[in-house]
């Protein structure tokens, strides 16, 4: 049966659910026309990322995906689970979402003029086993930003639930002098090698 242009989504072979609440990695598989459902993982992050504080940002991220997954796919082991985490670094410290409007400016305060990191971890699981999973890291350097130009940021956007305190998707991409690395991860979720592996396990494809 022939697609019309109208018809811009990808049925998978699966059940696909995403089990992540983050706007921003919904917004990615939408864009990319995959069609799936959402469940967002009751994984208590908190206790896990004291377990594994001594590793590497990069894997940090993949334990934390994988947990989110998991805790999903035990109780939907027929679909494809997709988890996803996202941590902001500068230098050694992590800079959490800042949940208000005040500490979004203390964040671009710490970052303006400076080089930091996104760490973003992605897997795949299927009946409560990861079947792939993945981690990139992007570095980026804000310009040397005003306060005005921050609060003013901050006000127009309202970054209180983004790591790092930005949207790069919107408004945020005019903070930066430089990016080095994929923009999808800096949202929050490698998105080309998630697509990737969905078409190398056969769960999408163009048919």
């Amino acid at each position: 049966m022939s697609r019309s242009l109208e018809d811009s989504s990808i049925t998978p072979k699966a059940p696909i659910i995403l089990a992540s609440g983050s706007e921003s990695r919904k917004q990615m598989l939408e864009e990319a026309g995959i069609v799936f459902d959402v469940i967002v993982s009751e994984t208590d992050e908190d206790l896990i990322k004291k377990k594994i504080a001594s590793l590497p940002y990069s894997e940090q991220v993949i334990h934390l995906a994988k947990a989110k997954a998991e805790t999903v796919s035990r109780q939907n082991p027929e679909s494809i689970v997709i988890g996803g985490d996202q941590m902001c670094a500068l230098s050694d410290k992590l800079l959490h979402k800042p949940g208000n409007k005040e500490k979004a400016v203390e964040s671009l305060k710490l970052l303006s003029n400076q080089k930091h990191y996104q760490h973003s971890g992605v897997c795949i699981f299927k009946n409560n086993e990861s079947i792939w999973e993945y981690s990139e890291t992007v570095e980026l350097k804000m310009h040397d930003l005003t306060d005005k130009e921050i609060i003013n940021y901050v006000e127009m956007e309202n970054p209180i639930h983004a790591a790092g305190a930005y949207k790069f998707e919107s408004l945020g991409c005019n903070l930066f002098s430089y990016v080095d690395g994929s923009s999808h991860t800096v949202r929050g979720m490698p998105l080309i090698p998630l697509l990737n592996a969905l078409r190398k396990l056969k769960i999408i494809g163009l048919e």
